[in-house]
C-alpha cells in the first residue's frame, strides 16, 4: 500500500483511472469500511487502483491514530491511501473546485464513493447533491452509501461518547472491532508487582480520545501473541498516585515486556475506581477482577 498526498498521486496512477474512496474515517467503523470496501471491489473490477482520501482535520479526541488507521486500510486491500492535510489552501477550495481540480485532475477518478452525510468543499458547502451534479461534468461515476442504523446511526461523533462513557460493548458492535490503543511499554512506579499484580503501563497517545476512568476486561496483543487483561485507566487512589496511564495485568504472562509495543483493546468496562482501605482489600479486588475476566 502506497501513503502520499494528492500533488504526488499520478507518479502512482501512471495514467490510470481510480476509484476513491472520500473521508476523514476516523473511526473506521462499519460504515466507512463498507464505502472503502465497494471502492476496493470496483477498483477490481475495472482493474484500476483503489485510492482512499483520507482528510486529516484537526481533532484533539481521535478514535484511531493515523497509524491505525493505515493498518486497517492496509487490511481492507487499499492500494494508494492519500492524506490530504486540512490546511488554509485545502479549507479554502471550493465544492466545483474540488471536484475540477482534486478528483478529475489530481485523482483521475472513475468513481467515488462516500456516505450520505459526507461534506466537502469550503465551508463545507458541498453535499452528495452537489457531488453528483459536478461529477457528472466530469463523468465520474458516484456512489452514495447510507448510513448505517443500530440502535442509533452510526458515526464516528457517536463512538467517541461511547467511549468516553465506557461502553466499550457497543463501541465494538458499531465499528466491528474493540477500541484499543497502542504503546510501548514503559516503566512505571512497578507497585503492582510488589502486591503479585505485575503491570504494562502505556502512555495515551496525544489527541486519542480517552475512555471514562475505571476498570476493563482487556485484550493485549504482542509478539503475534494474544492475551486477555485487566486495564486500569485512571489514578490509583490506594497508592496515591494521581497520574492518568493505561495499565494492565497481563493474565498468564510472566515474561519481560518492557520496550514491547503492545496494542490493548477495551472490551468491557467491569467497575469504577475506588480507594481501598488496604493494600490486601485492593488485592482481594484484583482476584475477584480476574474471576471477571475468565466468564
Amino acid at each position: 500500500m502506497i501513503v502520499t498526498n494528492s500533488k504526488d498521486l499520478k507518479l502512482y496512477i501512471e495514467g490510470k483511472k481510480t476509484a476513491v474512496a472520500l473521508g476523514s474515517f476516523d473511526a473506521m467503523h462499519k460504515g466507512h469500511t463498507e464505502v472503502i470496501g465497494d471502492a476496493v471491489n470496483f477498483a477490481r473490477t475495472g482493474n484500476i487502483p483503489a485510492v482512499v482520501q483520507l482528510v486529516e482535520i484537526p481533532c484533539n479526541v481521535r478514535v484511531n491514530t493515523l497509524e491505525k488507521r493505515l493498518q486497517i486500510l492496509e487490511k481492507l486491500d487499499a492500494d494508494i491511501v492519500v492524506i490530504e492535510e486540512f490546511s488554509q489552501e485545502f479549507r479554502s477550495v471550493g465544492y466545483r473546485e474540488f471536484v475540477s481540480d482534486f478528483l478529475a485532475e489530481r485523482y483521475n477518478a472513475a468513481a467515488v464513493f462516500l456516505g450520505e452525510n459526507y461534506h466537502f468543499g469550503h465551508n463545507a458547502e458541498g453535499d452528495t447533491k452537489k457531488l453528483e451534479e459536478e461529477c457528472a461534468k466530469y463523468g465520474i461515476r458516484v456512489f452514495v452509501k447510507n448510513c448505517i442504523k443500530l440502535d442509533k446511526v452510526v458515526s464516528s461523533t457517536e463512538i467517541r461518547g461511547l467511549i468516553q462513557d465506557g461502553k466499550m460493548e457497543k463501541v465494538t458492535e458499531y465499528m466491528g472491532r474493540p477500541f484499543s490503543v497502542s504503546g510501548e511499554v514503559v516503566h512505571g512506579r512497578e507497585l503492582g508487582r510488589t502486591i503479585g499484580f505485575p503491570t504494562a503501563n502505556i502512555n495515551i497517545p496525544e489527541g486519542l480520545v480517552v475512555p471514562r476512568d475505571g476498570v476493563y476486561l482487556s485484550r493485549v496483543l504482542f509478539d503475534n501473541m494474544i492475551f486477555y487483561g485487566i486495564t486500569n485507566i485512571g489514578a490509583k487512589p490506594t497508592v496515591d498516585v494521581e497520574d492518568k496511564n493505561i495499565e494492565t495485568h497481563i493474565r498468564d504472562y510472566k515474561g519481560d515486556i518492557y520496550g514491547k509495543r503492545i496494542e490493548v483493546q477495551f472490551l468491557k468496562h467491569i467497575r469504577d475506581i475506588q480507594r481501598f482501605e488496604s493494600i490486601e482489600d485492593l488485592k482481594k479486588q484484583l482476584e475477584k477482577d480476574k474471576k471477571e475476566q475468565c466468564h
